[in-house]
């Protein structure tokens, strides 16, 4: 016993002896007379009002100089600069001291009452007028030390009265019909940043109201603070104001240049306008159609000038694609002081490119492959602006581990897929001219693809797809698509008697080689405002996928009682899906993200599943992590005879996913998950007993896993690591369903048959 004691302390005591050496030469690089600065604390002396952790946080951040950087509580990149010498050139310590290391932070370079000002200034920015900030040196040792700001609040200041100071002009009306929408409301704290929102509210609004030359700058607020604790709020315009900014204006000539360059600035303005619905388009190569620019400027010949069309011609311009830069420029009409013209110069993108990928994968259920892919692209095809993309792809896999339980299963494949896509920016139809008034590009999205995948020695797999689809969005978070028209052609073709032999045991296999139409549509909706970098963001997806609607009440049946197209049953089925996403940014480097999926497929008519492609599956890299990919399900069925052909599919899906993401150090951050969840069939086969979705027993087949995850986030590629087990195994006996207590992380046997670990690129969710 004593000597099983000593293995264990020997190497703890050893890193406790390291550790502490080093914490003692974090001091080794401080200077004579100095002392390395380790750190703030801001304390609050006073009520904490309800905003106190906002305001806290920007106290502290407003604090400088920043103490060294730790990684899980230690500077090891201060360790790694004292280890250095001073460089003499590119050598072992010029890496040391210049790219790995940080040199440590000197209590000289603090300015305590420099410090103090700044926190009381920005207490005085949210009302505490009366605001008090002492500052305080700590020593710690003979070469360390630390800074303390107190800060007494005291009283917090209000708003008592709002008025606006106006004339009886035209622009003194338009400020006073604002009032009633404004952000400083009575009773609340006062707040520069509230002025500053407010007065940037009123610029838009004038602005929207042809007042060009109109700036916050030419707006006033007062402040009188001389009412007990409260402010009274006087909002007016500058006497100094020049005229010209209190004059609306109209619009007289819009120019564009859309062959611009710097480089030929002159030859680019020259040329012989083209007229175009009020349009004037110099466009000497004639590289674009002039109905182009129709549909993308909203500003127009004689009528007001409005910031909102403005704002939008310019988003249209750059979203449109064609174009690297985008500038616009307004002047006034000589002459006339009450008119503008409007000129925009624009600078296209290579009209052609070619680019080429190559991808590596690795599946869980033991094959890896590559994939080579390679795409030409036209970005103004037929001189329209349409995006024409040409793809062709190619990839192998196969297998590298585990022992298959036939030549069939073992065996390799290939993929190869060609596409061809135009996306027009405009929606694409016959009937009428739609041009919805939004900041963003609407597009119609046309393809067609053929896709053959080949498994040597169980089949093959043709599909052939068409779709038509529009694409638009009313804001930057919210995207619609919707394909009215989408149809899919599945053709298999060369099954082996080896195939043959899987599907006497495993049924349900079949399901992913049926020749079959889909022919219906989809309409999905996106909300994302994860780039928002507030506390809380959302991801909210929805889909409605449909198909063999209109088929169904047209074609007649065929003696078999299918409804087929040229010989091939079509599928009929309604399927919803709903994917939320929470971010919670709990503090600068820890998010807490949580997932919920729901999926629900009802196939009728010629279906009594979903087809194989529009199933759900569960499990891998992506879903429930401590499962492999396609193993899970349905319902509480186990199979065990695919087990290197994994297909478990379903007509319904719950998936609930919780993670805590947290920022180590540098390019590296960590999580720790739990994922719940399974798959079920609509309707029940006698060759998976349990795979049927019933409500009154779907929560007790429910899977559970937990783990945890390394990623390396290198900006363009994250690579990620997570390691899982399950924590409930739906397939056991009731009763016998959780399995935390039969975990056995020093067991081998167990960590074979539980442990998986996850191989992906990007994040989960």
């Amino acid at each position: 016993m004593v000597k099983s004691y000593r293995h264990i302390t020997s190497p703890v005591l050893a890193v406790l002896f390291a550790m502490g050496f080093y914490a003692c030469s974090t001091t080794k690089s401080v200077p004579e007379g100095d002392r390395l600065y380790t750190g703030t604390t801001v304390k609050w002396d006073g009520k904490k009002p309800r905003d106190y952790g906002t305001l806290k946080a920007s106290l502290e951040s407003s604090v400088r100089p920043k103490p060294n950087k730790k990684f899980l509580g230690m500077p090891i990149r201060l360790w790694l600069y004292n280890l250095g010498k001073k460089p003499k050139g590119k050598g072992l310590n010029y890496l040391l001291r210049n790219k790995l290391g940080e040199a440590p932070v000197l209590l000289s370079s603090a300015k305590p009452d420099y410090t103090a000002n700044v926190l009381e200034q920005y207490m005085v920015d949210n009302g505490f007028f009366q605001a008090l900030v002492t500052s305080e040196i700590k020593t710690s040792g003979s070469k360390k030390a630390s800074g303390v700001y107190t800060v007494t609040p005291n009283h917090r200041y209000r708003i008592k009265s709002v008025t606006y100071e106006t004339d009886s002009s035209d622009l003194g009306k338009a400020i006073a019909a604002a009032y009633k929408n404004t952000s400083l409301k009575i009773n609340r704290p006062y707040r520069l940043d509230s002025i500053k929102a407010e007065r940037v509210r009123i610029n838009n609004i004038l602005k929207d109201q042809g007042y060009y030359y109109f700036t916050v700058d030419h707006l006033l607020v007062e402040v009188d603070s001389t009412n007990n604790g409260m402010v009274d709020l006087y909002l007016k315009v500058k006497p100094e104001t020049p005229p010209q900014a209190k004059r609306p204006y109209t619009m007289k000539n819009i120019t564009l240049y859309p062959d611009y360059s710097l480089d030929q600035d002159s030859m680019a303005r020259r040329g012989t306008p083209v007229l175009y619905n009020g349009l004037r388009i110099i466009d000497s190569a004639k590289k674009f159609k002039p109905s182009v620019f129709d549909r993308m400027v909203f500003l127009k010949p004689d009528s007001l000038y409005r910031l909102s069309n403005h704002d939008i011609t310019l988003h249209r311009l750059t979203d449109l694609g064609t174009f690297k830069f985008v500038k616009g420029q307004f002047r006034q009409v000589r002459g006339d002081s009450s008119r503008l013209n409007a000129s925009f110069y624009l600078t296209p993108y290579p009209r052609r490119s070619l680019s080429a990928e190559l991808r590596g994968t690795s599946k869980s259920n033991n094959f890896a492959g590559s994939e080579l892919k390679i795409t030409a692209k036209n970005r103004n095809w037929l001189h329209y602006a349409d995006l024409l993309e040409i793809s062709l792809s190619g990839g192998l896999e196969w297998q590298v581990g585990g022992k298959a339980t036939s030549t069939a299963v073992g065996g390799n494949g290939y993929n190869l897929k060609a596409e061809a896509a135009v996306t027009i920016p405009r929606f694409y139809q016959p009937f009428w001219n739609l041009n919805v008034h939004t900041p963003y590009v609407p597009r119609t999205r046309i393809s067609v693809s053929y896709e053959l995948f080949s498994r040597s020695q169980l089949y093959n797999l043709n599909a052939y797809n068409f779709q038509f689809q529009y694409i638009w969005r009313k804001t930057q978070y919210l995207e619609h698509k919707w394909a009215p028209v989408s149809v899919t052609y599945v053709l298999p073709t060369k099954t082996t008697t080896g195939y043959d032999s899987i599907l006497k045991y495993d049924p349900s296999q079949r399901a992913a080689i049926e020749k079959q139409f889909i022919l219906g549509g989809s309409y999905d909706i996106t909300y994302d405002n994860k780039a928002s970098n507030k506390i809380h963001t959302f991801y909210m997806n929805g889909n409605l996928d449909y198909s063999g609607n209109l088929a169904g009440l047209i074609v007649p049946r065929n003696d078999t009682g299918m409804k087929t197209i040229v010989g091939s049953p079509f599928a009929q089925y309604i399927r919803l899906s709903a994917d939320i996403r929470h971010y919670w940014k709990l503090s600068r480097g820890l998010t807490w993200v949580n997932r919920i999926f729901a999926g629900y497929g009802m196939p009728y008519g010629n279906s009594s599943t979903l087809p194989f492609v529009k199933q759900y599956f569960i499990g891998g890299s992506s879903s429930l992590r401590g499962f492999r990919a396609r193993t899970l399900g349905p319902g509480s069925y186990r199979d065990t005879s695919s087990k290197y052909l994994a297909n478990e599919a379903g007509d319904v899906k719950l998936e609930y996913n919780s993670e805590i993401r947290a920022h180590l150090s540098g390019i590296f951050n960590a999580a720790v998950f739990l994922d719940a969840g399974n798959i079920w069939l609509k309707k029940e086969i006698p060759e998976k007993p349990g795979s049927q979705f019933s409500t009154g027993r779907f929560l007790s087949q429910i899977a559970v896993d937990a783990g945890a995850g390394l990623r390396v986030d290198a900006s363009i590629l994250v690579v990620r690591l997570d390691l899982a087990f399950p924590l409930r195994k739906p397939w056991l006996p009731e009763g016998e369903r959780w399995v935390m207590k039969d975990v056995k992380f020093g067991d081998p046997d167990w960590r074979k048959e539980n442990l998986i670990l996850n191989i992906a690129i990007g994040y989960p969710f």
